[in-house]
């Protein structure tokens, strides 16, 4: 945090993985869980004072640490706008957010987590834990089909579109044809050599290739 504090300049690529480590790990998943799942079983027990009192100080620092991570991300896009006044918005969040993160962590583990426990038998816990491991496969897939889609979108960008002809029909590897059985991101010289013109029937030597423009 030191060199943060001290530096004149920050990378924004640097802010926009931490935003997305704090919004799809630290608060999705990790306090997404919590939220929705053992705090809801939780409060069908009878909960110490003290536990319930914890469980809502839990609850109120992920509300104040989604609000410091809304200001960093604002505070990053006036940045990368001209203003280098934020840099030092940028700093407070990145501070107040360091100092939150490691007291917490602290407290669910030593004061709530574990103690909790004693409140649900072992086939609670059990049911529980499959639950944990149902919420974070639903997580990281959604992610990580956007992440795939988004490449594979990409791929389809640089393979060319070919032209019937006969017709004018234009053949996108992007979108392929799903009713002969091509499917998206298959290349033009990729299709079967039985493959027709789906407008006019042509066959593939009456296609053209559609140079791209720049």
């Amino acid at each position: 945090m030191r060199k943060i504090s001290e530096t004149k300049e920050i990378n924004p690529d640097f802010i926009d993985v931490a935003i997305d480590f704090l919004r799809t790990y630290a608060d999705k998943c990790h306090h997404g869980k919590e939220e929705d799942l053992l705090f809801k079983s939780l409060a069908g027990k009878n909960l110490s004072n003290e536990h319930n009192k914890t469980m809502h100080e839990l609850i109120e620092e992920h509300i104040y640490g989604r609000r410091m991570v809304s200001d960093l991300l604002s505070a990053k896009e006036n940045y990368v706008t001209g203003n280098v006044d934020s840099l030092k918005d940028i700093q407070n969040s990145l501070k107040e957010l360091t100092e939150l993160y490691p007291m917490h962590i602290e407290k669910e583990d030593k004061r709530f987590f574990y103690p909790c426990m004693e409140y649900f038998t072992e086939q609670e816990q059990e049911a529980m834990l499959q639950e944990f491991w149902d919420f974070d496969k639903k997580i990281i897939h959604e992610k990580y089909q956007q992440v795939i889609e988004a490449v594979e979108k990409s791929q389809y960008k640089n393979l060319a579109k070919w032209r019937c002809k006969v017709c004018g029909y234009v053949y996108d590897p992007e979108k392929g044809d799903p009713e002969r059985g091509v499917q998206p991101g298959t290349s033009f010289e990729k299709l079967p050599e039985d493959w027709h013109c789906p407008v006019c029937n042509a066959p593939k030597t009456e296609f053209e290739r559609i140079e791209k423009q720049d």
